[in-house]
């Protein structure tokens, strides 16, 4: 069998606040790493991987509601402009105001969510996913990109 090795990139815009208050601040971590699949298995992984979860850090002022909005790929793009689907559950992500992995609540990152910054001024946002390689899938390096926006509410 011919294994795949796929990644998913993160990246974010940062906001600033009013001049009053502390910047906003929004930086992708980690990438959602998929690692090696094969063709015709989809490759799960949960938004409470340590290692192939995708991770954000947001900081801004303390105890500020935060609305979560993720735009995301239908699908990584490989060799030759090959594609292979990519779909988002609605538990595939979540937020942690004290950026702890296990002290995270799912939202549903077709949807957004939202949070409230800790008494730090620190969230982090964790994103999980299910790489779906057809049976011909064509084998290389797969990427695309994830963008989390941050509105202050």
């Amino acid at each position: 069998m011919r294994a795949l090795v796929i990644c998913a990139f993160a990246l974010a815009s940062a906001i600033p606040l009013p001049a009053q208050g502390r910047p906003l601040r929004v930086r992708g971590i980690r990438p959602l790493t998929f690692g090696v699949v094969f063709p015709g298995i989809p490759r799960v992984v949960p938004r409470t991987d340590p290692v192939g979860s995708g991770e954000f850090d947001i900081r801004g002022q303390k105890n500020s509601t935060v609305l979560l909005q993720l735009t995301l790929p239908p699908s990584l793009t490989g060799p030759g402009g090959a594609a292979m689907p990519v779909t988002f559950g609605p538990n595939d992500a979540g937020y942690s105001d004290s950026g702890a992995i296990g002290a995270q609540i799912g939202f549903d990152p077709t949807v957004g969510g939202s949070g409230v910054l800790g008494k730090n001024g620190q969230g982090t946002v964790f994103l999980g996913g299910t790489a779906r390689p057809t049976t011909g899938q064509a084998a290389g390096t797969y990427t695309g990109t994830v963008v989390l926006t941050v509105t202050i509410l």
